[in-house]
């Protein structure tokens, strides 16, 4: 009998410490509800708020995924305890849909999504090759740069767009005639004319093609500097129009990423010196990519073509260069027929999908793909296209 009495006093206290746990969550559930519903209208906002007059708006485009993370928790965990909010979170959660699928995707029909074997199509890479780890980043045992050729060489596209290529033509077989004769690719569109020495570069923006190319131009911001190229690709009578484009990056040194590891050693005057000069090199990246993006939108509404995007915006999908861009007429591959969250940039936590393959209606795309090869800081991403 004893024994039976101290174990209905043992539940009494169990019962009696979660339903103080749960009278606890109860008190706090509005003011977090509250919280994470202005956190997620703030991420929406990132799209609309232009980061050259609020920068702090592209920082809450680059936190809605982990922002959309924590929403769904939440969402279950309330549905869990039976609380009414769990609708409130679904309506916020639902208002942002068209954020949500930028950010993911879930149909499982785009695993088999491509065209028939019959279909006149051709497929398209846009890969952001670091200078081809020249200076050995990665710092891979074996060489980077040709794992890079194989690779290429087993996907073989039809049209690659790079963004930060190294040609080394000081030696006596380029990276160009190495890649224009494992792709068989005889067309080649750089950001310099060749017979110009004086801008001739080794670094830069190429487009490799098995169709003819024409029209060739480089593309200059406000500031002088090259940002990308559009060419003329006709593929069996038709033509399209290829931007591939590299926006400002924030141009972080090694002494940023040393205080970024080590804050939480530094004193604060070395706190606030340090965050601020991050922020400092964050205002002026956005306020120069949004000037970039405005610029490509134009050169493509004036395409006399249906026009393909390639390309490192150096972006999120939740943001106002991205959405000034695409438009209202504009397709993303990823959304038409990728999987998964579809990251191209890795970083610690998550990876973050900067880089894009965007186009006209005129163009279908299919089999978007993301290469999670580790060949560079960015994953190659490559698409299916055909004429409708």
């Amino acid at each position: 009998m004893e024994k039976d009495k101290e174990k209905q006093e043992n539940t009494k206290e169990k019962l009696s410490f979660w339903q103080r746990v749960l009278r606890f969550f109860g008190k706090i559930n509005v003011a977090l509800t509250i919280c994470l519903i202005v956190a997620t209208l703030l991420c929406y906002s990132a799209a609309y708020v232009n980061p050259d007059k609020f920068p702090l708006s592209g920082l809450a485009g680059m936190a809605f995924p982990f922002v959309l993370v924590i929403d769904v928790l939440y969402m279950l965990l309330l549905a869990f305890l039976k609380k009414y909010s769990t609708f409130i979170m679904l309506a916020v959660i639902g208002a942002g849909y068209k954020f949500i699928d930028r950010t993911v995707q879930l149909n499982p029909l785009h695993y088999v999504d491509d065209f028939d074997d019959n279909d006149s199509s051709f497929s398209l890479m846009s890969f952001n090759v670091r200078l081809l780890d020249r200076y050995n980043w990665i710092k891979s045992k074996n060489d980077t740069k040709t794992k890079i050729f194989e690779f290429l060489k087993y996907e073989n596209p039809d049209v690659i767009c790079f963004q930060e290529f190294y040609n080394n033509s000081k030696d006596s077989i380029t990276n160009e005639q190495i890649i224009s004769e494992l792709l068989q690719a005889g067309y080649i569109a750089r950001d310099y004319n060749p017979a110009d020495i004086q801008h001739n570069t080794n670094k830069g923006y190429r487009i490799f093609s098995k169709y003819p190319l024409s029209c060739t131009t480089p593309i200059y911001d406000h500031t002088d500097n090259i940002i990308g190229i559009y060419t003329d690709v006709e593929f069996k009578g038709n033509k399209a129009r290829i931007f591939n484009i590299h926006l400002r990056s924030i141009k972080l040194g090694y002494d940023d990423y040393d205080f970024i590891d080590q804050i939480d050693k530094k004193n604060n005057s070395e706190q606030v010196s340090g965050v601020r000069n991050i922020y400092n090199k964050l205002t002026k990246a956005y306020s120069m990519r949004v000037q970039q993006a405005e610029l490509i939108r134009r050169l493509m509404e004036n395409s006399p073509f249906p026009v393909i995007l390639c390309g490192d915006f150096n972006e999120p999908p939740v943001s106002y260069c991205y959405r000034e861009i695409i438009g209202g007429d504009l397709l993303d591959a990823f959304c038409e027929s990728g999987t998964g969250w579809g990251g191209t940039v890795r970083l610690k936590f998550l990876k973050f999908r900067i880089d894009y393959i965007i186009h006209s209606p005129a163009l279908e795309s299919r089999a978007f793909d993301t290469h999670h090869e580790n060949l560079s800081d960015h994953f190659a991403i490559s698409c299916k296209f055909k004429f409708r």
